[in-house]
């Protein structure tokens, strides 16, 4: 014989029906106002005029790297395609965040060549960017030293070139 308890049926039927009630609240908020960060990866090339006087005449090219808000990336001065893939392979130099729709970036940057104290010493220049990615294009402020004047700078976002899959 099966004995059904009234009090305990609706307890399960009320319990269920508060989770399901909290699930859709939840998902609703959810979807209207949790929001992913912008794809903000790729390789980003300075325009020359806007960089400090020690690197006006390099190509420098930053390569960005992001998980979530998370941020990381080399600041590389080159222009071949082998320069750009030995810093995609490089350990990243600098760690930032994207917060408030903005995008900070600081760490030390091995060999950058035009800005003789750091090459000559062989010592690493301390890198500090700030800036606001629009489209493709990141402007924002740069200081090569501690406590050196910012420099305002522009960079464009470069077009990543397909691979093309090998045949076999």
């Amino acid at each position: 014989m099966i004995h059904l308890n009234f009090k305990l049926l609706s307890f399960y039927g009320i319990s269920l029906a508060i989770v399901a009630v909290l699930f859709k609240v939840v998902t609703a908020y959810g979807e209207t106002n949790l929001k992913a960060p912008p794809a903000l990866a790729g390789s980003y090339r300075f325009d020359a005029n806007s960089l400090p006087e020690c690197l006006k005449s390099d190509a420098l090219v930053l390569t960005i790297e992001q998980s979530g808000v998370y941020l990381s990336g080399n600041l590389r001065s080159g222009t071949s395609d082998g320069d750009r893939q030995k810093t995609a392979e490089e350990k990243p130099a600098l760690f930032g965040k994207w917060e408030n729709q903005r995008l900070s970036l600081s760490g030390a940057v091995p060999n950058l060549a035009g800005c003789s104290e750091s090459t000559a010493t062989g010592e690493n220049s301390s890198v500090k960017l700030r800036g606001i990615v629009e489209k493709e294009r990141l402007t924002g402020k740069i200081s090569l030293k501690d406590g050196a004047a910012a420099t305002d700078f522009t960079a464009q976002r470069e077009v990543a070139a397909k691979k093309e899959k090998q045949q076999h």
